[in-house]
């Protein structure tokens, strides 16, 4: 049973909110006892006094409270028997005729004169009480006697003088009962209630967490098939488990999509490297056969195994940077780069490089342009760019450079003259490995491997810039930065 709690989660929670609410059911029947048996007492005085107002009011017509002027008192009370105490008689009446219409049934009276000396009384047992402090309500606690008793005085209405004195006495045997019935009552209802509440709390506790036995099932489901990264909770509870569920489920579409792009790039390298190593391994074969006795057999496969392992060599290059690129965005957030400068140190290695190029900057703008982007990063968009060009201008061997404002953006644009793209092919150049058809037809290797664009698509996302491009084939291609710009002092 406790094993079955421990596991059950709707369980824990009604038994813990139980206890929070038997604990304010308790804070509040205790209340509710203190004030309603307050209010027992506090009836019970009220009936103490206004019962010895009345039977004060009653002797106060008797113009003492002697014992030969009390007889016609006493046969209207009906008395009967007799009480002797330090020699004096003291009567003891029962509450009849007029008596029971002066008290209630739960009160006692004593009558006394004016020396004190008790005269009559309705219980023999509250002889041995002394009169209390005159005009007010008192408790009295002992085994013969526990409730309230009032004393006053009696003045006669006709002179005005004290002739004796009245005490009440109201017995707390109902307020006992009173008392011991309302403990019961609050302890079956909180009884009843704890057992309403707990069936409400398991049933309530049951429907709000059933979104998340969902989840539950959900994550056993990916537990049992975790290759399948196409399980969505997709739970709508409009409450922090839906939250859950889809943070949840972001997650699992980024896994998806590294686990695709991680299968695609072993699928691309593979595809890569095998063309390159099946040449490196035809000639070699060859050679080892019977080619290398022959020169001309032996150069033709040495040149061919260098042309293939050189193109290896830069397709290891180029997924080197690739994940240099993607691990270092994190690194160098914030840092400010002088647009300008960058271009001019990029464009100073081209100029070294194809010293038949012609490589030219134009600039509206005279002032350092700033934008938020780590220097390397954008030399390399730079870099990628002009690469581009350069392994595509077959012809005309110029390559354009400007750098414009436009707005709170920096605009930067790379034309070549060269071999252009066709529109197929645009939807396709920042994907890794596409190559256009011209450069798949190539015999050298800098038609490139297809990585250098999907570089620049990195750099691009990972500092929110835009990038566009527009070619004409056989008359060149334009590709267009745009990157926000930043005032720097």
């Amino acid at each position: 049973m406790i094993k079955c709690f421990k596991k059950s989660l709707s369980k824990k929670i009604s038994l813990t909110s139980l206890q929070w609410v038997l604990l304010i059911l308790s804070v509040f029947n205790l209340l509710v006892y203190i004030g309603v048996t307050r209010v027992f007492l506090a009836q019970d005085r009220y009936n103490t006094e206004q019962a010895t107002e009345v039977v004060r009011e009653f002797l106060s017509k008797e113009t003492s409270l002697t014992e030969g002027n009390l007889l016609d008192l006493l046969e209207q009370f009906n008395a009967t028997g007799s009480l002797v105490e330090d020699g004096n008689k003291t009567y003891v009446f029962d509450k009849q005729g007029g008596i029971d219409d002066l008290i209630f049934d739960n009160q006692d009276v004593s009558i006394y004169d004016k020396n004190k000396q008790l005269v009559l009384t309705t219980n023999k047992v509250l002889s041995t009480i002394k009169i209390g402090k005159v005009g007010e309500t008192t408790t009295h606690r002992s085994p013969a006697f526990s409730g309230f008793y009032q004393s006053e005085k009696v003045y006669s209405k006709d002179s005005r003088e004290v002739i004796g004195y009245v005490t009440v006495y109201q017995g707390f045997a109902s307020y006992y009962m009173a008392r011991h019935a309302l403990v019961a009552i609050l302890l079956v209802s909180e009884l009843i209630e704890a057992c309403l509440i707990f069936k409400l709390l398991m049933v309530v506790s049951h429907r709000s967490l059933k979104p998340l036995r969902d989840f539950q099932a959900f994550l056993e489901e990916l537990s049992e098939n975790p290759s399948d990264l196409a399980l969505r909770s997709d739970i709508k509870s409009g409450d922090d488990i839906e939250k859950l569920s889809a943070t949840f489920d972001n997650m699992l579409e980024q896994i998806e999509g590294y686990a695709k792009r991680q299968t695609r790039f072993v699928s691309d390298v593979s595809h890569e490297l095998r063309t390159p190593i099946a040449v490196i391994k035809g000639h070699l074969g060859l050679l080892q056969r019977w080619g290398k006795d022959d020169p001309e057999i032996l150069c033709e496969s040495l040149d061919a195994a260098y042309h293939e392992a050189d193109r290896m060599s830069i397709m290891v290059n180029d997924m080197l940077d690739m994940v240099r690129v993607q691990g270092s965005f994190d690194l160098h957030k914030g840092e400010i780069t002088d647009l300008r400068q960058a271009i001019e140190v990029v464009l100073g290695n081209f100029r070294i490089l194809y010293p038949d190029f012609r490589f030219s900057l134009t600039s509206t703008i005279d002032d350092c342009i700033y934008a938020e982007i780590y220097k390397h990063h954008f030399e390399q968009a730079i870099l990628i760019l002009i690469d581009n060009g350069v392994k595509y201008s077959s012809g005309s061997k110029n390559i354009h450079v400007t750098l414009d404002v436009l707005g709170d953006d920096a605009i930067v644009k790379v034309r070549d003259e060269g071999e252009g793209i066709s529109q197929d092919d645009l939807n396709h150049i920042f994907e890794r490995f596409y190559r256009t058809d011209k450069s798949r037809n190539r015999v050298s290797t800098q038609g490139g491997l297809g990585i250098g664009l999907a570089i620049l698509k990195q750099i691009v996302d990972a500092y929110n810039l835009k990038v566009s491009v527009s070619s004409v084939v056989d008359e060149g291609t334009e590709f267009t930065l745009v990157i926000p710009r930043v005032m720097a002092e």
